[in-house]
């Protein structure tokens, strides 16, 4: 059994895309796959709040993908980030937080909109108390219309860094977002053009 169907897109429309998401993209800015040069590291989602902070969001598809981050160099630490969240599919969210914290897991298939676990300390794998995110294929969890997925901020995170990026540094993340959206627009052309490449 696959610990998730849902790809990566999936997700960060899951987590960004929907008024009632935790990182609604019309009242955030929203940079995915943020590379070295922002930060000291690689980030999956990087967004931008309304009090100008930084919070990374870190998407893992499966147990492994999550324990391979415990074996990097970093750790999510850059004094940019004010929170830091972990973005992990249902079917692994238990043993994610066991690993992260000590408390009571709360998060029930069809409830995940409402529930939220209780932390009463942190392991000696979260150092920064980073937040955790669970996220749900339409089959998991209600569903309305045509969404992908369902998702929730299971665990808050505690501030890291109380930093506010300055005017410069908003127009680099806003570099970096158009920089993106171009990439896409460019690779949707060259398919328009010649569907047959993208055939696999």
């Amino acid at each position: 059994m696959k610990e998730t169907t849902l790809t990566l897109e999936q997700i960060e429309t899951i987590i960004t895309g929907y008024p009632d998401a935790p990182y609604y993209i019309r009242q955030n800015i929203v940079v995915p796959n943020c590379d070295w040069g922002f930060l000291n590291h690689e980030a999956d989602l990087l967004v931008l709040n309304k009090t100008k902070r930084l919070v990374e969001i870190e998407i893992k598809r499966t147990w492994s993908d999550f324990m391979a981050d415990f074996k990097k160099s970093h750790t999510h630490d850059d004094p940019k980030l004010s929170r830091f969240y972990y973005a992990v599919p249902l079917s692994i969210g238990e043993r994610v937080f066991n690993w992260l914290y000590e408390g009571t897991y709360k998060c029930k298939p069809g409830f995940i909109y409402y529930e939220r676990s209780e932390v009463t300390a942190y392991t000696e794998h979260n150092p920064n108390h980073c937040g955790l995110i669970i996220y749900a294929s339409p089959d998991e969890s209600h569903v309305r219309g045509n969404r992908v997925g369902s998702c929730c901020l299971n665990v808050g995170a505690e501030l890291m860094h109380d930093y506010q990026l300055n005017t410069d540094e908003e127009l680099k993340l806003l570099r970096l977002l158009g920089m993106r959206v171009w990439n896409l627009k460019k690779k949707l052309a060259e398919y328009q053009a010649e569907p047959s490449l993208f055939k696999r």
